[in-house]
């Protein structure tokens, strides 16, 4: 059953309030984020700021340069253990991620061909999809990383970085290079994300495997430039204006930033899944529901 995109973004919208349950995996996600990331920086913390006769230093007491030596001590002398811990937790929130995000796919999923989803819907789709979907996401982000190469003639060019700092007017042509570098990353990441953009999707909808699913998701978007594109567009023009919203309020709202930081989980990521998981299964030819004809039905209330 094909769907025009303005159907898609009306049917998606009904389904996505009608199971606004949807947030739950992403709400836990975060949560899970949050702790994971302030254990971390509480460990560097001890890290950084215990002094040689095993004290802990009140970074309040010192002056910045102080502050920086210190920092930079910490890191000197436990760098091993930085990186590694920086790559544990990198690696199991990343696993943990994956886990929620299958969940919820699988509710979006539900919710799309049915009308309705729940719980068990994220736990099956969870425990299936997770260390498939963990293994693509390391593969997007390994694509993502091999654009770093655009940053290497600039890099070479700027040569030593403390002379640059000393006097930057000698190295003028070497930081155009590396600017020049850095914009054409960007937009190297720009299109790897919209070319892989629903790889997640058809990896949990269809139980691809992760090469599968990346090629895939390509051969969708060249089969579906635009409505790849604008779905794309529209996804990120909800976080901006999100962000937008917040940097208008003034960084002394604290309500504010507190609403703007809750929802992202709680509102953006469930309804965007609901269209992207919509917008491929439309585009497969699978039978989805429509909520009106839902709403019709007297069994349904």
């Amino acid at each position: 059953m094909h769907e025009e995109f303005g159907t898609v973004l009306n049917r998606g919208f009904k389904t996505w309030v009608r199971n606004l349950n949807i947030c739950i995996p992403y709400m836990l996600s975060s949560f899970i984020s949050l702790i994971l990331y302030l254990l971390f920086f509480v460990i560097m913390g001890l890290l950084f700021f215990t002094s040689s006769t095993g004290t802990i230093i009140d970074p309040a007491t010192l002056s910045n340069e102080e502050i920086f030596a210190m920092l930079w001590g910490g890191f000197s002398k436990n760098l091993g253990l930085s990186v590694f811990l920086l790559l544990g937790v990198f690696l199991f929130a990343a696993f943990a991620q994956s886990y929620f995000t299958a969940g919820a796919i699988g509710m979006a999923k539900k919710a799309s061909e049915t009308g309705d989803t729940g719980i068990s819907d994220m736990l099956v789709s969870g425990s299936k999809n997770t260390f498939r979907l963990f293994l693509a996401v390391l593969l997007t982000a390994l694509i993502l990383l091999v654009g770093i190469i655009f940053l290497v003639p600039g890099a070479l060019a700027v040569g030593n970085l403390s002379a640059l700092v000393e006097n930057p007017e000698a190295s003028i042509h070497g930081m155009t290079a590396l600017v020049i570098g850095v914009i054409l990353w960007t937009v190297y990441i720009v299109i790897v994300n919209l070319m892989l953009s629903l790889s997640s999707y058809a990896l949990v909808i269809d139980e691809l495997g992760p090469l599968e699913a990346l090629s895939t998701s390509f051969i969708f978007f060249m089969n579906n430039k635009l409505d790849v594109f604008f779905m794309w567009l529209f996804t990120v023009g909800l976080v901006l204006i999100n962000n937008y919203v917040g940097e208008l309020a003034g960084p002394g709202n604290n309500l504010v930033a507190a609403v703007t930081l809750f929802i992202p989980p709680a509102v953006l990521q469930p309804f965007t899944a609901v269209l992207w998981t919509r917008l491929y299964m439309t585009r497969k030819g699978r039978k989805l529901y429509n909520p009106s004809e839902l709403l019709s039905d007297p069994d349904s209330f």
